[in-house]
């Protein structure tokens, strides 16, 4: 049985619903099959190789939030208060508010204690 998350699933249906995307135009754009496309609105989760390749195709879909809302850990390249948001987000027991007095402190952690760039 496949993993699935309706997460996952939703994220897709939105983006493809608000930029008026049939399966077919993204299996078009992106060389996944139609096919692959409904299973992923669905709420199957693909591999990290696909969702890679379906955020560099829709630059507006973030890879990052993408891979989390499919379990998968974040690419390196992402701050940790970023990525802490990301995270928290998927979480649907934690509120906006919540969220971000979260975030804030994970910065002012990182102000205080992180590397200097």
């Amino acid at each position: 049985m496949s993993r699935t998350s309706s997460e996952f699933g939703e994220k897709l249906r939105q983006f493809l619903r608000k930029n008026r995307l049939t399966l077919r135009d993204a299996a078009f754009a992106t060389g996944l099959s139609a096919t692959y496309w409904k299973n992923l609105t669905d709420g199957r989760i693909p591999s990290a190789r696909a969702i890679d390749k379906i955020a560099d195709t829709f630059p507006e879909l973030d890879v990052n939030e993408l891979r989390i809302l499919a379990g998968y850990a974040t690419k390196s390249d992402l701050d940790p208060a970023t990525a802490v948001k990301l995270t928290l987000r998927s979480n649907s027991g934690i509120s906006d508010e919540g969220i971000n007095q979260i975030v804030d402190f994970v910065r002012e952690i990182e102000e205080k204690y992180g590397k200097k760039r």
